[in-house]
């Protein structure tokens, strides 16, 4: 592979606002941040839209801060990446990001005034990984996302799905009539927000009173759900994939919320629990009767171990939250533990989400499932979703959902949804 010198990087920034406040860890968003990166080599300039979330990567930080305040500080950490990799050559792009790592965590350290989390950094570096992988294409005549699979990532991408069962989102807010047009659509797989904070006055107050939200959110969900079947599942029905985002403190709250579960026949019908517990709470999840996902504690292969010795038999990949270098090196780790991995979102733009459906459809189904999933709710959350459609690069076309599923055709496949073709996205101009 040949050797790529960035001769310059540049930044943008766009934001996006939601149709109502998202609520997830205990907490609301109500504007997602676009920081739009471009690299440039002597003949290729490569362009990519990144998402920030950073009460999804780090919640403390956006505790600390008023929501633009923690935006702002992601952007800066951004900007900074870029000026790190200026001037620097590469041949591929994983390794230049793992290089930049640790003076980028000195800098957000330090303008955050706290030690970040690892997941912080990784969400400030995805448009510019992207951007990365993109440059690197041009410059090696490549022209499909099967051509920048690492060698040591094609066993855990060896997949071909036809079809992606859509996964929707459901937040604490999300009603009954969204939940029943979600369904209606075809859906086989709800991913639904635990955890919401009802009781501040206190924290053991608050742990009971989500316990007991959360019980009876999962109650009326189930509810409303049973009554559909699907061919996309094995069991012909509508099951679930819980994510807590770290908020349960302790087992024994989480054993109450399993109980109350599999005495209601929901259990059952669960593919999945996610982070459960916050990632410093190393509890061992091993005697668990349903399969624990790691995603925000999961930064890294190391940290992907230490969750499989914990009991963690699965793994959220997000190359649109936490790089696609990152994605690749997990997906081999998941693979060779035997455990099972899928593609969720951040909310993101619809170009993120075309880069997420082509890492997705390669990946094996988890084992609840009769064909792959992935993730995408920002059809569901931005208010201008339409929109930012009509700014994808000239000749591509984002394909929504159909009977519960996005198609994998030949096409999918042939071209890799243009990811590899022009630039504009956002009518971004680039040095």
């Amino acid at each position: 592979m040949k050797n790529i010198i960035i001769e310059d990087a540049s930044h943008a920034l766009i934001c996006e606002k939601l149709k109502k406040p998202f609520g997830f860890k205990g907490r609301h968003i109500d504007e997602l941040w676009q920081s739009v990166c471009a690299v440039k080599s002597a003949k290729h300039t490569a362009v990519c839209p990144a998402t920030q979330s950073v009460l999804w990567s780090d919640a403390a930080v956006f505790a600390e801060h008023s929501p633009d305040e923690s935006n702002e500080l992601m952007y800066k950490t951004a900007k900074q990446a870029l000026s790190l990799i200026k001037g620097r050559s590469f041949t591929t792009p994983d390794l230049l990001i793992n290089s930049i790592l640790p003076s980028l965590r000195e800098y957000a350290d330090y303008i955050c005034k706290r030690k970040v989390k690892t997941t912080f950094l990784l969400n400030s570096l995805v448009g510019i990984d992207f951007a990365l992988w993109s440059l690197y294409a041009k410059e090696n005549g490549i022209a499909s996302f099967d051509g920048i699979i690492p060698g040591y990532a094609k066993d855990a991408l060896g997949c071909r799905h036809d079809k992606l069962a859509h996964i929707p989102l459901i937040s604490y807010n999300v009603n009954e009539n969204e939940l029943k047009e979600a369904l209606d659509a075809g859906t086989g797989l709800l991913k639904i927000k635990i955890g919401n904070s009802v009781d501040k006055s206190s924290h053991d107050a608050d742990m009971k009173a989500m316990v007991e939200w959360d019980k009876a959110r999962l109650a009326e969900i189930h509810r409303l759900a049973q009554r559909y079947e699907t061919d996309l599942t094995k069991s012909g029905k509508v099951c679930y994939y819980l994510d807590a985002n770290g908020r349960y403190d302790t087992k024994d709250r989480l054993w109450e919320l399993i109980d109350y579960m599999d005495k209601n026949n929901i259990l059952s019908s669960t593919a999945i629990i996610e982070e459960p517990f916050d990632e410093e709470n190393e509890i061992s999840v091993h005697d668990l009767p349903v399969t624990l996902n790691a995603d925000e504690s999961a930064h890294s292969e190391e940290d992907l171990k230490k969750r499989i010795s914990l009991g963690y038999r699965s793994v959220a990949l997000k190359p649109i939250a936490k790089t696609l270098s990152v994605s690749f090196r997990m997906a081999e780790a998941m693979k060779k533990a035997g455990g099972q991995y899928l593609c969720a979102d951040l909310t993101v733009n619809p170009l993120l989400a075309e880069w997420n459906k082509q890492f997705a459809s390669r990946i094996a189904p988890l084992s609840a499932m009769n064909t792959g999933c992935v993730e995408v709710n920002g059809d569901q959350n931005y208010s201008t979703w339409e929109n930012q459609i009509k700014l994808l690069p000239e000749g591509m076309e984002y394909h929504g959902v159909t009977n519960g599923c996005f198609v994998c055709d030949n096409g999918f496949y042939e071209k890799s949804g243009l990811l590899f073709g022009k630039n504009g996205y956002f009518n971004f101009t680039v040095i």
